[in-house]
């Protein structure tokens, strides 16, 4: 379904001033943040490098009607600038693509060396009364446990290297929920996209046992069957997380074979503020693609293959050395190939509301002793 870039934009321009036009005593809110993120770019020599820059815009409208009503309202605006724009083909069509039910990503202005693109990612009514959670429209179905990998996030899947989109994507999709208790639930949601089998319903029930939230899935994920289980709680001081889904072809869908997906994870903070987080990964559809996990920076991952690999692992060291500046450094290492990729970070905050990054991925496949590719960004966020 295709909405017009004009209605889109009569939308989002109208809908704010509606909003302000209301009586006091209704709450409307707003927030964002501005970015400016630089992008330098090579594989093993500074011969070869490229550079991009983006600025990147949020904004986020929330609106209270009535004490049961919440209207939401987001989107992000995007100015690339440089080399990528010019030399990875199809860019543009990239960046322009929207898998919801609705179309609310446009292009709206592109040249040689930049491209201009804005996206609706929430728009959404929530319904609440007593035990009873409604809500309708474009928004984030999280149903995952871990930090990296999620294979119970089956609506929701996105690429844990593309760090700068921290909202993650949203669906077009009608998510029920009830409160049995304090600590348990029944969730229903349904997701319909815009090709023909890109369609997801699964039933969540989560509850509370012997100091751990659990949860079990099942449902219909596109051409699967889908059932699952994850956990969070702890192992004394550790912290403790895990996820399970096993998909199924459907009887019209026999060419495909059943696949196991399968994450955990361990985390544990020290007194002397160092952080350490570890997880493991195994994706039985693994589809080893050519070119190796340097292309895993623009692809699009599901949650049924998670990562080109059928064995993966993630570390992360995380180390606060004051109230405004923290570093951490974090690997991901696959025995196919002996790849990893090595993510040091460092961040800054120059002030209230002003935060600073430099922050590093490189590729490498210790099989054939390669590099395959560096990216060093370096990001100025103002938040409001």
């Amino acid at each position: 379904m295709k909405l017009s870039p004009i209605i889109g934009f009569i939308i989002v321009l109208l809908m704010p001033i509606w909003m302000l036009g209301q009586e006091k005593e209704h709450k409307l809110m707003l927030s964002g943040y501005v970015k400016n993120l630089h992008q330098i770019q090579f594989v093993d020599n500074l011969d070869q490098l490229q550079w991009t820059t983006l600025v990147h815009n949020r904004l986020n409208f929330a609106y209270a009607p009535s004490k049961g009503i919440t209207m939401r309202l987001e989107f992000r605006n995007r100015i690339f600038y440089g080399d990528a724009v010019s030399n990875i083909p199809g860019f543009s069509d990239l960046m322009g693509m929207d898998n919801g039910w609705v179309d609310l990503t446009w292009n709206l202005g592109e040249s040689e060396h930049m491209l201009f693109t804005s996206t609706i990612d929430r728009a959404s009514i929530k319904y609440s009364k007593g035990d009873w959670d409604i809500t309708v429209g474009r928004q984030r179905v999280n149903w995952g446990r871990n930090l990296i990998w999620n294979p119970n996030d089956i609506f929701n899947t996105y690429n844990f290297l593309d760090f700068d989109y921290e909202e993650r994507p949203g669906s077009d999709a009608i998510r029920i929920q009830y409160y049995t208790g304090d600590f348990s639930k029944v969730e229903l949601a349904s997701k319909k996209g815009r090709v023909k089998d890109d369609h997801i319903i699964a039933l969540l029930y989560g509850f509370n046992k012997w100091s751990y939230d659990f949860q079990l899935i099942a449902g219909i994920y596109q051409n699967d069957w889908v059932m699952g289980t994850g956990w969070s709680g702890n192992l004394k001081n550790m912290g403790f997380k895990g996820e399970v889904s096993y998909f199924v072809p459907r009887k019209d869908y026999m060419e495909s074979n059943n696949v196991w997906s399968a994450s955990i994870s361990l985390d544990y903070g020290f007194k002397n503020g160092l952080y350490l987080y570890g997880s493991a990964l195994y994706n039985e559809s693994a589809s080893d693609f050519e070119g190796g996990v340097e292309n895993m920076t623009l692809s699009e991952i599901t949650a049924k293959d998670l990562m080109p690999f059928e064995f993966s692992s993630y570390l992360q060291l995380v180390k606060e050395f004051s109230p405004i500046l923290s570093a951490s450094f974090g690997a991901v290492y696959s025995p196919t190939n002996h790849s990893l990729i090595a993510i040091p970070t460092f961040t800054y905050s120059l002030a209230t509301n002003w935060e600073m990054d430099l922050i590093s991925q490189s590729f490498f496949e210790f099989e054939k002793y390669r590099s395959l590719g560096h990216n060093i960004f370096f990001r100025i966020r103002w938040s409001f």
